[in-house]
């Protein structure tokens, strides 16, 4: 589907079974995540225990990562899409029915598994509609609607609980993404069939196996990656009470690293069809990490508030980075696999992330910090030594995978 501009039809394609369900569904899980916590200390127990539902809840994205890349080679993506958005709606049901821990874990972990299968899904979605050429554009979008309705999703979550209480924000994901499924089910392209050419059925670890020669590197990068963004949302709040800033204040910092990070998806992504992968991936690695590094010398709101700028532009900037990187390197046969794997490269680094900062922390805070700027810094010359050259400019334009939308 080479083309020298994008057909209008992809685009509405694409805003109504990609953009517009997934815009649906993750508003839901924006106001999810932040209580998953608090729910666990509304049942009496201390934050030691409640930070186990946020585990399971990890722990099902790993296993959703794998299952919607299956699911998206033997169903076609747009059905995987349409199955894996049941399983997040049934896991929030369980969270909001649940009476006592174990039963609300569960519906964590079931959560964990829908939104990650979802998320894989919906790449293949874009990856079978769009050029090589429009991919990280495309890829991008999805990343930036993604951010905006995990901006709303909270503000949403947090009048919900002072109108009815904290198990009505799990009543709302349910209705989310029951909206997101007739979105997708009522959308032009559910009926669109790509001519497709069908994927391989092989096992993660068969995926792994013959593709260890990119796992090993710029997998490695990815891993790194995952963990630098994710300790972004630990070092914040954690160094904000360090200096003595109120949780009000932190708050408000907080915001304003998300509103940086929300406008910049679709100007990265530009970049990155015009350019290449590796004019976002290291500019972003790089910001990550010395943000990570300038909290440290940070005292006050002015300083904190510049570094979560600078923390801001850098995760912004490698908006839809890591999914356009595992729509270029996957192989044609198992491309939606691959994407699985992909993804639980990047959430397994999401694991050590905050683990490092804990680590770090033990010795002396900003021990931590300067241990994930570290990463930062070493993962922007791996992306810099292993990102493939770039071939998707429109002199050399490499058409999608076709699969079923």
């Amino acid at each position: 589907m080479a083309r020298s501009e994008p057909r209008r039809e992809v685009v509405r394609d694409l805003a109504t079974s990609t953009y517009i369900p997934t815009f649906l569904a993750e508003i839901g899980i924006g106001a999810v995540l932040p209580v998953l916590a608090l729910s666990v200390l509304s049942f009496d127990y201390d934050s030691v225990v409640a930070s186990l539902a946020v585990a399971a809840y990890s722990i099902g994205r790993i296993v959703g990562s794998a299952l919607g890349g299956r699911l998206s080679a033997g169903l076609g993506p747009a059905r995987a899409a349409m199955v894996m958005l049941a399983v997040l709606a049934a896991g929030a049901a369980i969270c909001a029915a649940s009476p006592m821990i174990m039963p609300f874990a569960v519906g964590a972990l079931t959560v964990g598994v829908g939104h990650a299968g979802y998320h894989i899904a919906r790449q293949g979605q874009v990856n079978a509609a769009v050029s090589a050429q429009y991919r990280a554009r495309a890829l991008t979008t999805l990343a930036g609607v993604w951010r905006i309705a995990n901006f709303v999703g909270p503000l949403m979550g947090a009048a919900i609980i002072g109108i009815w209480g904290i198990h009505y924000v799990y009543v709302a994901a349910v209705i989310a993404a029951v909206a997101a499924m007739v979105a997708l089910r009522l959308s032009p392209a559910w009926h669109l069939r790509l001519g497709a050419e069908p994927e391989q059925k092989v096992s993660p670890f068969t995926v792994v196996k013959d593709n260890a020669k990119v796992f090993r590197t710029l997998g490695i990068a990815v891993v790194f990656t995952g963990a630098v963004r994710a300790a972004r949302l630990v070092v914040l709040p954690l160094w904000a009470t360090h200096v003595g800033l109120s949780p009000q204040v932190a708050t408000l910092i907080f915001g304003i690293n998300a509103a940086v990070d929300m406008v910049l998806f679709y100007p990265a992504g530009v970049v990155m069809d015009r350019f290449g992968r590796v004019w976002t991936a290291v500019p972003s690695s790089l910001m990550l990490g010395l943000g990570t590094i300038a909290l440290t010398w940070t005292s006050g709101a002015l300083g904190v508030t510049l570094a979560a700028i600078v923390l801001g532009i850098g995760n912004g900037w490698g908006s839809g980075l890591i999914m356009t990187l595992a729509a270029d390197v996957a192989p044609r046969a198992t491309r939606s696999v691959f994407t699985g794997v992909w993804s639980i490269a990047q959430d397994a680094g999401g694991f050590v992330g905050p683990m490092a900062v804990s680590v770090g922390a033990a010795i002396a805070l900003p021990v931590g910090f300067w241990l994930v700027g570290g990463v930062g810094i070493a993962t922007a010359y791996g992306m810099y030594r292993w990102i493939p050259p770039w071939r998707g400019n429109p002199s050399h334009p490499q058409p999608a995978t076709p699969l079923d939308l």
